[in-house]
């Protein structure tokens, strides 16, 4: 409990008065003993004490309507959980929002989302409770952070406004730590708000441990967890991939795959109408979703054999999170997916050109080469998509340019070489070669988003089959582990970049490190998914998800439909949207991770905070309950019923007095010195 007025807590000693008051009329007058009633106080020695009773709980009454009346002026604050502001207003209050598209689930009635609820609370808490803190934000659509005048700012900031991505807690937390630790805060409060989806927390990567490393030392830091993990009952997300024209008997067609996700599974059908819009036209037919997902592939839409390119969106009624119902894309004509690929082992650079070369889609061309480290030089960078590296981890100029090629929006997927060095690209290096002849399992695997995420069907890739005998270990600060081997060794590892997508994985195809070539369906797969993304940051067609590009990129971009026009310039890569800019079509998306409905279980939270200054408080989205609000009505209410009290024990005894009865309160006391004396007879 904290108070808005402490200083008037300065007066509870007032709280003595009556015991003053008590022992100064005590000895106002001096008692005579009288004969005649000496034998009297015997008989009433019952009635004596419980009479001192009663003038104690007078006393005790007065006392607590004092009390009452001193901590009802001082405005006192307590908060619908035990503790919450405890130890008064801190120096520092640190707020890492969750802007994910999966907070804008909203409450049917009030329609208000769980973004807009938890800012709103946190409002309302710091104004009342945090008048004299410093108040840092930090959100996961952008970088950095923001220092906020007021807490009254918080639900006007553009930093605070819904976006269309997915969230990284670690990394907000990580940053939190890292700004208490340069600014030697004292006393900081940590307030996190989110919904809890698994695949923004990734509680599987190795930042968690450092994060709590960092914490576990600050005195006075104290972590709060504002969670809104209620899931929707009734609420669809639509997404579409692999987008491309194709010629047809009839003219032309595009080429698509479906795929709903339904928030509640259940086995009792659903019909859902589903409206395409393309180039502006609108189509609409129903589909029937039965259980947690529906999932159409190579759907295909007639369209004019003279569009050559084009955009076009997909929608869904409104629901819970109408964030979710719209997925947009472009198309053009295809162009050759080009993969280059670099190695000093033959047999293990054949296997991943192999593995590029196949293209999954027939209506699309796949090339890659084999090239060794003399023949970087002349790779065609401009036209590349994805770039498999299985050599030393370069240097100078070709570590540059694998850089850039990586912040266009590119992927690279790095193998170790047969002889692991001391250079670091991307903040990682591989160290040494581990071997185990028995063979190693894959021990987890994220199934939700990434390049191992199940099937648009549902189903697990097949990455328990597998065995690895060789396996490099890998040295990252800032990597987050999407694989791992039996024992925890990371096998699959995705670091952190601006734009594009770069992968660390810790063996090699071949009878000596793996089974990969007998079991080739999920290396086929990782790989195939590698080069779908790179392909999708090339040609005049790009498909991007929101939150991976600077937002400087999209100044001069120019809106293809209505929604997108009405995004404002410096929100543009954070929100979904179509626009066109140099002769290059952009589709702005959520990611695919947000559909997911996986949340964080208890006992995973738990073991994230573990040893921590933790509390988690769970809210709903659309709730009006405070945080905190004032309770002096409570202390107020006690005041009137303790002068209450004490007003009705100190009604007097008017029971008349009879020869049977015991001796009065006045024969019991006997008289004083300064008493009227009766008269003589």
């Amino acid at each position: 409990m904290s108070f808005l007025q402490p200083l008037i807590l300065l007066g509870l000693p007032l709280i003595g008065l009556p015991i003053v008051i008590h022992l100064v009329n005590r000895n106002r007058h001096r008692t005579v003993q009288w004969a005649a009633t000496m034998f009297l106080l015997q008989a009433r020695r019952m009635a004596r004490g419980m009479a001192r009773l009663r003038y104690l709980l007078i006393l005790l009454a007065r006392m607590l309507a004092i009390a009452g009346l001193v901590f009802a002026v001082s405005r006192p604050m307590a908060g619908g959980w035990l503790g919450l502001t405890t130890g008064g207003a801190p120096e520092t209050t640190i707020i890492l929002l969750d802007r994910s598209v999966s907070m804008e689930a909203h409450d049917l009635r009030t329609l208000r989302s769980k973004r807009a609820t938890g800012l709103n609370k946190l409002s309302e808490l710091l104004q009342n409770t945090g008048r004299n803190t410093q108040l840092v934000l930090f959100n996961s659509a952008s970088a950095g952070h923001q220092l906020v005048d007021s807490p009254a700012d918080l639900t006007e900031l553009p930093q605070t406004e819904p976006t269309d991505t997915a969230a990284d807690i670690p990394s907000l937390v990580q940053q939190a730590a890292e700004y208490i630790a340069t600014n030697e805060t004292a006393r900081t409060d940590v307030w996190i708000c989110s919904d809890l989806r698994r695949s923004d927390w990734n509680p599987s990567g190795g930042r968690w441990e450092t994060i709590r490393s960092q914490l576990e030392g600050r005195e006075g830091v104290r972590i709060y967890l504002l969670a809104y993990s209620e899931q929707s009952d009734d609420n669809l997300a639509v997404n579409v991939s692999g987008v491309h024209r194709r010629e047809s008997a009839d003219g032309a067609e595009l080429v698509m795959d479906l795929q709903l996700t339904r928030s509640n599974p259940s086995n009792e059908p659903i019909s859902v109408p589903l409206s395409f819009v393309i180039d502006g036209a609108r189509s609409t037919f129903n589909i029937t979703v039965t259980g947690s997902e529906f999932v159409r592939n190579g759907h295909a839409i007639p369209i004019d054999r003279e569009a050559m390119s084009g955009w076009g969106r997909v929608e869904l009624p409104d629901d819970a999170n109408p964030a979710d119902n719209v997925f947009r894309f472009v198309y053009a004509e295809p162009l050759a997916q080009h993969t280059v690929v670099v190695s000093d082992t033959h047999a293990s650079g054949d296997f991943l050109r192999l593995a590029a070369g196949t293209s999954s889609d027939r209506s699309r061309m796949a090339e890659a080469v084999l090239l060794t480290l003399d023949q970087v030089p002349a790779v065609d960078w401009d036209q590349t998509a994805l770039l498999l590296w299985q050599a030393p981890l370069p240097d100078g100029l070709v570590a540059q340019q694998i850089q850039e090629f990586a912040a266009s929006g590119r992927t690279v997927v790095l193998f170790p070489p047969e002889i692991p060095t001391d250079t670091e690209l991307f903040g990682c290096r591989w160290t040494s070669w581990q071997n185990d002849q028995s063979g190693r399992s894959v021990g987890r695997w994220r199934t939700e988003t990434d390049l191992l995420a199940n099937t648009r069907s549902g189903s697990p890739l097949p990455a328990g089959e597998l065995s690895f005998f060789r396996h490099c270990e890998l040295k990252s600060e800032r990597g987050s582990v999407l694989t791992s081997l039996n024992g925890g060794a990371p096998l699959l590892v995705r670091t952190l970049t601006d734009a594009g997508s770069v992968y660390f994985f810790s063996s090699l195809p071949g009878a000596r490190h793996s089974n990969l070539v007998d079991n080739g369906v999920v290396f086929y797969v990782m790989i195939q998914r590698a080069l779908a993304r790179g392909s999708a940051a090339l040609g005049s067609a790009r498909q991007i998800e929101c939150g991976t590009l600077p937002g400087s990129v999209a100044a001069d971009w120019k809106p293809l439909d209505e929604f997108s026009n009405s995004v404002l310039v410096s929100q543009r890569t954070v929100r979904a949207g179509l626009y066109t800019g140099d002769g290059i079509r952009f589709a702005l998306n959520r990611p695919f991770s947000e559909d997911a409905p996986a949340i964080l279980g208890d006992d995973a939270l738990a073991g994230l905070f573990s040893g921590l200054n933790f509390t988690r408080l769970d809210d709903s989205a659309g709730s009006t309950a405070a945080l905190a609000s004032e309770v002096w009505r409570m202390f107020l209410i006690s005041m009137i019923v303790a002068l209450l009290a004490e007003a009705l024990l100190c009604v007097p005894d008017r029971r008349p007095v009879s020869s049977s009865s015991e001796p009065s309160d006045a024969a019991f006391r006997g008289r004083r010195a300064d008493s009227p004396q009766p008269a003589e007879p």
